[in-house]
């Protein structure tokens, strides 16, 4: 192996003895067409023209022309010996280029020592199978979402409701409403604030015992003959204001006040008239407009978004009096007309409690 290892080296020094020789003839054969090409260049008679012949015939123009092509022809001579001059001197450096490195390699050839060894035998590896990969199954789950519309708030209300009112007041005044019925329409100003108006009527009955009043046929000789039965009626129109202390449940407290207009009329209902001792009764009755202001505790609980129920506890005094006599008798000529004078006033200065309870619609 070494002696095949030696004839090797030997061919190549040989080789690259010849390629060296080879490139310095050629860079001798470059350097002597540069040397020519040179001197052609420096020797301006060569590019010389020959005198142009002036033939008499010819116009100024055309012998100017003439002129100019031979000038034309002559800078594109000038210009191509440049460009061989410049490619020229690029092959000489690339030919002195490339025999400098052929004479490196071949040094470096002949000062390293080369030693081959048998290599060893590699393993043979035995190809692993090939597992193909399984099939992915992605499955995609589809979900329909409901979209749920935006709820639109209602701000209004209306509010039927149904109560009982008690009247106190002085020389033992207690009296029970038999009906309390109204309606409040209210809305919302701010997102605890309502305003709202409402129709109120009231009615109640009650025996006046307290009377002169008899018979027409025969005096009174019992305790009770006097007796009288009264009828009250009032009709009230109410503006009133709620604060709702809380928002966050369905059951919703809230405190608010109100200012009412009310219509009130007191009469006995037996009120058939005749003459006993020169007076006339059985005509009596009085009537009163008066304003009054409320403080009110209650709570709104929502059913559904448009039905609740409302629980309202109100508190009630009288501001002004407007007290009217309906009777063609003075009371200073007919006791019962000024008892019932009297109870209609205390029934106006009278403290009024009402409980009421309502149905909410919202819209």
């Amino acid at each position: 192996m070494k002696t095949t290892l030696n004839k090797r080296v030997t061919f190549m020094s040989l080789f690259l003895a010849t390629m060296i020789a080879a490139g310095h003839i050629s860079t001798a054969k470059a350097q002597d067409l540069y040397d020519d090409t040179e001197e052609l260049l420096q020797d301006g008679g060569a590019l010389q023209m020959d005198e142009i012949q002036v033939d008499g015939k010819l116009s100024p123009s055309e012998l100017l022309r003439k002129r100019r092509e031979k000038l034309e022809e002559r800078n594109k001579m000038m210009v191509e010996k440049k460009i061989e001059d410049i490619r020229v001197k690029q092959e000489i450096a690339l030919t002195n280029k490339l025999s400098d490195a052929f004479t490196k390699g071949l040094n470096n050839l002949n000062e390293d020592k080369v030693q081959v060894t048998q290599a060893a035998p590699q393993p043979v590896v035995q190809p692993q199978p090939v597992v193909q990969p399984q099939p992915v199954v992605q499955v995609i789950e589809t979900r329909v979402e409901k979209v749920e519309e935006p709820k639109v708030e209602k701000n209004s209300k209306v509010i039927p409701y149904l109560g009982a009112q008690s009247i106190k007041g002085k020389n033992n005044l207690d009296l029970e409403t038999k009906l309390n019925i109204g309606i409040n329409l209210e809305t919302k100003v701010d997102s605890n604030i309502t305003m709202g108006l409402g129709l109120g009527y009231t009615t109640l009955s009650a025996t006046d015992i307290s009377n002169v009043y008899t018979t027409t046929t025969s005096i009174c000789t019992t305790a009770n003959c006097g007796a009288r039965e009264m009828s009250y009626n009032k009709l009230t129109v109410e503006a009133n204001g709620k604060y709702f202390i809380s928002l966050d449940s369905k059951i919703k407290p809230f405190v608010g006040l109100g200012l009412g207009f009310n219509r009130t009329s007191l009469k006995y209902d037996d009120n058939g008239s005749y003459y006993y001792n020169g007076v006339t009764l059985g005509n009596e009755g009085s009537s009163s407009n008066h304003f009054t202001a409320a403080a009110k505790l209650g709570l709104e609980a929502d059913l559904t978004d448009t039905i609740g129920f409302n629980l309202d506890l109100s508190y009630a005094k009288a501001l002004t009096s407007g007290f009217n006599s309906e009777s063609d008798v003075a009371s200073s000529s007919n006791p019962d007309q000024l008892r019932l004078e009297n109870v209609s006033k205390a029934m106006e200065d009278a403290d009024v409690t009402a409980v009421q309870a309502g149905l909410v619609i919202k819209f």
